[in-house]
């Protein structure tokens, strides 16, 4: 019961993960092992929340161009309060904005991090930028 569970929520958190790329991919575009990030974020945003999800952005795309590029990696924005994302909130365990980072092979989640250190890092925007690609690159390997 437990694996058709995880089984259900793979599929379904890869199809809402899929619904935010911009132009559909297609199968021959999207490389069967890749590395998603995604910041969680209310509807309703403050300053810190607005500074994480920019951060997280930029460290992503700033040290990740190529791989983002060759459909290696991807960042996406979820608003954990809008019930269309509630799969992921769920499967994610997320109450609170969050950063994620997920190696995806197959079309599956391998595993995953909660980047929680976010939060003691968002005064510092180096060592902020820092914490996030030094783990999405553990996730490239």
């Amino acid at each position: 019961m437990r694996c058709a569970i995880h089984a259900l929520f793979t599929i379904v958190a890869v199809a809402v993960v899929a619904s935010f790329v911009p132009q559909p991919a297609s199968a021959v575009d999207t490389p069967t092992d890749h590395t998603v990030v995604m910041y969680f974020h209310r509807t309703q945003r403050c300053p810190t929340c607005l500074k994480m999800g920019s951060y997280s952005e930029e460290a992503v795309k700033g040290g990740f161009a190529q791989q983002i590029k060759d459909n290696k990696v991807e960042f996406h924005y979820i608003d954990f309060q809008d019930e269309k994302n509630s799969a992921l909130t769920k499967g994610y365990k997320v109450a609170g904005p969050t950063l994620i980072v997920a190696r995806v092979a197959g079309n599956k989640v391998l595993e995953y991090k909660n980047l929680s250190e976010i939060w003691t890092k968002v005064r510092d925007k180096a060592a902020f930028t820092d914490y996030v690609q030094t783990n999405v690159k553990e996730y490239q390997k």
